[in-house]
């Protein structure tokens, strides 16, 4: 019913036709394996066909099990350039902060980190056929460094990409400079959070989006509490979702599969916060993507939605926790 109920909501949006709607499109964990490239490319093209005005990669290009490779990254970066319109990027787990184990040749995650800056991020713009400009931490004195955080409006809605990625955020003790790196990097993204929240309240924005690869609540996993990893941006990040009281969308990937929660919890224990919607991206071998139609002048502002791939397998559903 519910899912009836936003089909007849999106054809009449569609022909509402006052202007300053906008649709854009988001997707993650894919290619996800050489065995997925050609469902990926049928992704790029249905993406294309919809013609949104952005779309965003929350990360994890390859698995978990596959050694980085510079040639990989250099394949990856043609096929964003492939699509039509802007394409952001926010790295995910595997392209980087995975790599010291055993399956991908016990490489240092610190040298794939600043290839994926330095390949993806050399320019303030997006990538894409028709880049868009930027704004990104560079100019920050204190976190020049994270120059993959960045930030965008459209409509007067406020985007922006965090990097926090799965494996607990890269807060392994067992990986030398793991926590050092991770310590820097969860300042910089707490800092960033704020600062696109910042914005969004100075130009009085109807709503505001982030986007990130990690699968980083708590109920997700069955766990009690925040993982160490997050907390301290989730903590943050409710606090601030709270004060705006406007529309906050939360787009990751991570679990392969599509996830749409209004009201969303941050962990078990907490209350639902209305104005906050969370949406997981399908991936890996359910190679479909989201589309979102983003109207400032509504009081939802977001309207998330599963994009079906033709000649793609349909998405894999997760087994029922009460199925015996």
């Amino acid at each position: 019913m519910r899912a009836l109920l936003l089909l007849v909501i999106f054809v009449s949006t569609l022909r509402a036709g006052d202007g300053s709607r906008f649709t854009f499109a988001a997707l993650g964990c894919m290619p996800y394996g050489e065995t997925n490239w050609p469902g990926f490319e049928r992704v790029i093209a249905e993406i294309n066909r919809h013609g949104p005005a952005f779309t965003v990669h929350c990360g994890d290009t390859k698995s978990g099990s596959e050694p980085p490779s510079d040639d990989f990254m250099l394949r990856i970066l043609a096929a964003f350039n492939r699509f039509d319109h802007p394409l952001i990027y926010t790295p995910g787990d595997n392209e980087w902060t995975d790599v010291h184990r055993e399956n991908n040749g016990r490489q240092d995650p610190a040298v794939w980190l600043a290839k994926t800056r330095a390949l993806y991020f050399a320019e303030e713009r997006s990538l894409g056929r028709t880049p868009c400009p930027l704004v990104t931490q560079r100019h920050d004195a204190r976190f020049s460094k994270f120059v993959e955080n960045a930030r965008w409006t459209v409509g007067g809605v406020v985007f922006a990409t965090v990097h926090m990625v799965g494996s607990s955020n890269n807060n392994q003790p067992n990986v030398p400079g793991a926590v050092e790196e991770f310590r820097e990097r969860q300042d910089a993204n707490v800092a960033w959070m704020k600062a696109a929240f910042a914005e969004a309240q100075t130009i009085e924005a109807p709503g505001i989006a982030f986007f990130f690869q990690a699968g980083a609540f708590a109920q997700d996993y069955a766990r009690s509490g925040r993982d160490a990893g997050y907390k301290e941006f989730l903590d943050a990040l409710e606090e601030m979702c709270l004060f705006f009281a406007k529309p906050v969308l939360l787009v990751h990937s991570d679990e392969h599969r599509f996830r749409l929660d209004y009201g969303h919890r941050f962990d078990r224990s907490a209350a639902p916060i209305p104005n906050v919607i969370r949406l997981e991206t399908f991936g890996d071998k359910n190679l479909h993507a989201t589309l979102v139609v983003v109207d400032p002048a509504s009081t939802e502002v977001f309207l998330p939605m599963p994009l079906m791939v033709p000649g793609n397998p349909l998405p894999v559903l997760s087994r029922s926790p009460y199925s015996k």
